[in-house]
């Protein structure tokens, strides 16, 4: 048999005189020259210039981190910064008041606004004197219906009629009673449509008859009533006839003040018109 215990190694063969596994001594392991690492404490970074590289003849670790510039603290969470604040506008030097352009004085734009409240018054003027107009007209129109001669029962009166102011008989009584009256000269007397009463100072006065005269002229009228009553009879201008007059003062109601109002309105939207524009000038020239 043939004995095979001795060791075999492989590999390139060594050089004379050393061991396998021995380096030889004077000359570089063939993987070149061992590295040296600098041991880094956890929580301090070593040194980088400004391209984030480490300094020249300092060992690489690449566990290292470049510096750390130190950032801004986000924000906090209710807190707003003073330049984003919702609702809120930055102030910019002086603050617009409303009402008058940026450095102008009211006081010095014209029209001044006195002038509304004159136009205001003056509508206020007209509004008092439609009412009064229209009251006015209203009681000089019964005033000129009312019974202008008046007479007793059995009385005979010459009163002076107009065919073109229609006139007609009244009567007033405390109770009811029965009347019959007569006209001379050619005149006759008509009956009324319905019932028509006019109070005066206080008297009530219902219209009876009307009368038919020829023409303008004195008349006598007389009227009776059955024995034991108390009546007083009077001559005076149909209701309808006041229906003019009456329509004349709704016309002046409405009219008047309707004129002072609007020219009002014309003067308040003119007044604030020219204001405004002057301010704008004012403002743009300052």
């Amino acid at each position: 048999m043939t004995d095979n215990s001795h060791p075999q190694s492989y590999g390139p063969p060594s050089e004379p005189g050393h061991s396998p596994g021995e380096t030889p001594q004077g000359q570089p392991p063939p993987y070149g020259p061992p590295q040296q690492y600098v041991q880094q404490q956890y929580g301090q970074a070593p040194p980088f210039d400004q391209q984030g590289r480490p300094p020249q003849g300092q060992p690489f670790d690449p566990r290292a981190q470049p510096p750390q510039y130190p950032q801004a603290p986000p924000p906090q969470y209710g807190q707003q910064p003073p330049f984003a604040q919702y609702g809120k506008q930055p102030q910019f030097g002086q603050q617009y008041q409303p009402g008058s352009g940026p450095g102008v004085d009211p006081k010095t734009l014209r029209p001044q606004l006195r002038w509304i409240g004159v136009s205001w018054g003056v509508a206020a003027l007209c509004i008092a004197a439609g009412v009064i107009l229209f009251v006015s007209g209203l009681l000089s129109s019964v005033d000129n219906v009312a019974p202008t001669r008046t007479f007793a029962a059995g009385e005979r009166v010459t009163v002076a009629l107009d065919p073109a102011q229609s006139p007609v008989l009244y009567l007033t009584s405390r109770t009811r009673v029965r009347y019959e009256c007569q006209i001379a000269n050619r005149a006759k007397l008509l009956p009324v449509s319905g019932v028509q009463t006019l109070t005066v100072n206080g008297t009530k006065w219902q219209q009876i008859l009307r009368i038919d005269a020829p023409s303008a002229g004195d008349y006598q009228v007389t009227c009776t009533v059955t024995e034991g009553a108390s009546a007083r009879f009077g001559v005076g201008r149909d209701m309808s006839s006041a229906v003019g007059g009456v329509l004349g003062g709704v016309v002046l109601l409405v009219a008047i003040p309707g004129v002072g109002i609007l020219a009002a309105i014309i003067v308040t939207i003119v007044v604030l018109m020219r204001r405004s524009s002057q301010r704008k000038r004012l403002a743009v020239s300052a």
